[in-house]
């Protein structure tokens, strides 16, 4: 019978985990202790491990999916065997693109406070269609130093922007990549 992989807790604070690189692919032999995938908690990059033998059947989420603490990331089971479904990922499955749409909708809907409206104009600096490509860490430390993640160049996996290139922009400043140093 197959055992679906969650999301683990690899923090007190974390609620989602970002997935950033699978380490097995679909029909991998994987034993107990084998790591499978590589995700991106609020504070650090941690591998996941897979606690029972037999075959990676099914991967639920693709790289730079948040999913999640308890939603199903992949499946393990014998060969040629069929992968159960996965209810529990579905809803864990966090897809940030309609965050963003939802979130500019409520501050014209509520007029009267400007306090709304200040986080909401977050925009991804590295882009796939409207996404934005940063840690989660990193959107919150922007969003409370007023910084516009359009202006920064990020230096994570696939140009992702993390904390770091956060604490060294500065608010209002042009993208790091495009300074002069003369």
């Amino acid at each position: 019978m197959a055992t679906l992989i969650d999301m683990p807790k690899l923090s007190d604070t974390m609620t989602v985990g970002t997935l950033v690189k699978w380490l097995k692919n679909e029909g991998d032999p994987v034993a107990s202790g084998d790591m499978i995938a590589e995700v991106e908690t609020d504070k650090a990059t941690m591998e996941v491990e897979c606690f029972d033998d037999g075959v990676l059947i099914k991967q639920y989420c693709g790289v730079g999916d948040e999913v999640a603490v308890g939603g199903a990331i992949a499946a393990v089971g014998e060969a040629g065997e069929e992968a159960p479904a996965a209810e529990k990922s579905t809803p864990a499955v966090v897809t940030p693109e309609p965050e963003a749409a939802e979130a500019p909708t409520p501050a014209p809907a509520a007029p009267e406070p400007a306090p709304e409206v200040v986080p909401t104009p977050v925009v991804p600096a590295t882009t796939t269609g409207s996404r934005i490509k940063a840690s989660p860490l990193a959107k919150k430390i922007a969003a409370e130093k007023g910084i516009d993640l359009a202006t920064i160049h990020g230096s994570g996996p696939s140009g992702r922007i993390v904390k770091a290139d956060v604490e060294n922009a500065q608010p209002g400043a042009a993208t790091p990549s495009s300074r002069s140093s003369y």
